[in-house]
């Protein structure tokens, strides 16, 4: 019984494949992708501010308000989920803005692009397409003297309609930037302590 040995080329194809199964493995080894609702932990930790669901436009009323909070001085964090690219667009000049304030900004949601190495601009992420915050719109706008948050989340029965809230209650406001922040722990933030 002759005993075949492995060619040079053999083992190099066979160690290209090993390297290149380490580098992208199969999606059913990725890690289940976060379960935790933005809307649902602000909601939990004052309940008193949710109110009944209203349609998308009622929405950006709401958002607009919150988003000039936002613009004034003092927010050192800024975040936001996004239900769109489109509504990323429409937050693109106030982002613009509180990153030349010094505040650093974070944009998540689905079909974003992903840009994280530049600081001195907005930081975008998309979305994975199993995560629970596909269905979620949120700005939270943090700093050392104040915080608030707008969040919301749609319907599960199809429609554009969402369950919303704007709150400035700290634990609320902590926890919900908790759970945005859980889905970029490379980033290495944390949501402001207040009174630092």
């Amino acid at each position: 019984m002759t005993e075949q040995l492995e060619t040079p080329a053999d083992a190099a194809l066979r160690l290209r494949a090993a390297v290149q199964a380490l580098r992208a493995p199969q999606a059913a080894q990725r890690a289940p992708a976060p379960r935790s609702s933005v809307f649902g932990r602000a909601a939990a930790a004052f309940p008193g501010d949710t109110h009944s669901p209203v349609d998308r436009t009622v929405l950006t009323a709401r958002l607009r308000s919150v988003e000039t909070s936002a613009l004034l001085p003092g927010t050192t964090l800024a975040l936001m989920v996004v239900p769109s690219p489109a509504v990323a667009a429409d937050l693109a000049a106030s982002c613009d803005q509180l990153v030349r304030g010094g505040a650093t900004v974070v944009l998540l949601g689905p079909d974003l692009p992903r840009r994280v190495s530049d600081r001195s601009q907005p930081l975008t992420v998309p979305l994975r397409a199993d995560d629970s915050l596909a269905d979620e719109w949120g700005l939270l706008a943090c700093g050392p003297a104040r915080r608030i948050a707008f969040l919301a989340r749609r319907e599960a029965d199809g429609t554009d309609r969402w369950s919303w809230l704007i709150t400035r209650d700290p634990v609320a406001v902590q926890r919900a930037g908790t759970a945005i922040l859980e889905r970029v722990p490379f980033l290495r933030l944390r949501v402001p302590l207040l009174g630092s």
